[in-house]
């Protein structure tokens, strides 16, 4: 790139012109369009905006994995072995702008993937762009489960290898009563849901339930309604760098209850960010953090830091990121073509990825999701965290118990627990 056109580009850049700019990783280059001896990889994540501290390490994930890739030589497909772009656009945390990059991947970057979003307003703005395109998508984050989609893929763990195990363990070991606090948006709605479910299948009692909208900060009023409920312990489903202020108001106010998340920690890593011990008691189910004790989490980890000194943490999406970039490379290897319906071929067939960060890791190709373990932990007073229990190695199953088998037929469409007759009952009045 000249001088002249380098000026333009910061000029343009800082004037709002340019709006997305991919960006590059070792043994990539995207200077140039990609060419016959490329496999374009699409992501689109929030790097700036409310969410950027969430986010930003699933980037770091996709580019090791890219590396490891074309350093070991690449991927042998339609008759020649290529390597692997990366192409990379700031979301921004805004959903409208994930519609629009979601349609800059397939259209300008011609993407044989696209990986996007951290919230579920924002992979459903991306990922209906890329399904209707017949383009395969994958989300690589802990979902709210139930999506059945032909072009859909999903390489995080679903509230059956969270939330369910989780409470399970909480209702068991702390008593019944619970409150349930989420952002009102589709994911934190589902985990409602999820949680209702939990506390009909084990004898919970929810006695509080509300939804705050994105960038909510003051938490006042909501800690004194919760000190006045006096429950055995909390679920929360807090989202982005505003909500998780309740934990310092917390502490401020004299409250250490007991509280479970599927986000808070596996998402934000607050332990590491706020002042001890505002999160302390806390408990957390994630598919992988880097403290998951296992072989895999340790190198993985290690060659993240290695790649990316300044990371502060490397988180749940961190791994996801990685892992589903070597299973769509296993899945291009075993079907020898980037073409879309090979390759979902393959991917249906049962791609297993076994240096996943979190243990061993299993696409199932009827559900889409995939098959790991889940780990319940616990925050101390300091802030490091105690391993309380290996949940096991889980399969995906809600599809399946109501009938879904994406080889067979994809409904298209996402199921939620109102949609299992056995749980139904759960739901009356609501």
């Amino acid at each position: 790139m000249n001088k002249f056109l380098l000026r333009f580009v910061a000029g343009a850049a800082a004037l709002g012109i340019i709006s997305a700019v991919a960006v590059s990783v070792p043994g990539e280059n995207s200077a140039k369009a990609a060419t016959d001896e490329e496999i374009v990889l699409c992501a689109i994540d929030d790097l700036s905006g409310d969410f950027s501290i969430m986010a930003t390490p699933k980037t770091y994930g996709y580019k090791l994995a890219v590396k490891e890739i074309n350093d070991a030589g690449g991927i042998t497909v339609d008759g020649k072995t290529k390597t692997v772009k990366l192409v990379q656009y700031d979301g921004q945390s805004q959903v409208k702008r994930y519609q629009e990059l979601a349609q800059k991947c397939i259209f300008d970057d011609e993407a044989d993937v696209v990986m996007a979003a951290y919230t579920g307003a924002e992979r459903e703005a991306a990922r209906r762009e890329v399904v209707r395109n017949k383009t395969i998508y994958w989300h690589n984050n802990q979902g709210e489960g139930g999506i059945a989609d032909h072009y859909s893929f999903f390489s995080g763990p679903t509230p059956e290898q969270q939330v369910l195990p989780a409470l399970k363990w909480m209702i068991e070991n702390l008593g019944p009563r619970m409150i349930f606090i989420g952002a009102d948006y589709n994911f934190c709605r589902a985990i409602g849901a999820w949680t209702r479910t939990a506390a009909n299948l084990y004898g919970g009692e929810i006695e509080y339930e509300e939804y705050f909208p994105f960038g909510v900060s003051q938490w006042q009023a909501t800690i004194s309604k919760i000190q006045s409920i006096g429950p055995d312990f909390q679920v929360h489903c807090l989202v982005g760098g505003e909500q998780v202020q309740f934990y310092p108001q917390a502490q401020a106010a004299g409250m250490s209850l007991p509280t479970w998340s599927n986000v808070t920690i596996a998402d934000g890593y607050e332990h590491k960010r706020f002042a001890a011990p505002s999160l302390a008691n806390m408990y957390v189910t994630p598919g992988f953090i880097e403290d998951v004790p296992h072989p895999n989490s340790i190198a993985f980890t290690k060659k993240l830091r290695a790649m990316f000194p300044d990371m502060v943490y490397a988180n749940e999406h961190a791994g996801f990121g990685y892992t589903a970039v070597k299973a769509m490379a296993a899945a291009w290897a075993k079907a020898g073509t980037t073409e879309t319906e090979a390759v979902i071929d393959a991917l249906e067939s049962g791609i297993e990825v076994a240096e996943a960060p979190g243990g061993p890791w299993k696409m199932h190709g009827d559900q889409h999701h995939a098959a790991m373990h889940s780990y319940l932990f616990m925050v101390n007073e300091d802030h490091t965290l105690s391993l309380l229990t290996d949940l096991g190695y889980t399969e995906p199953t809600f599809l399946k118990e109501i009938g879904v088998d994406m080889r067979k037929e994809a409904p298209n469409r996402q199921f939620l627990p109102p949609d299992n007759p056995a749980w139904s009952s759960f739901f009356e009045g609501q």
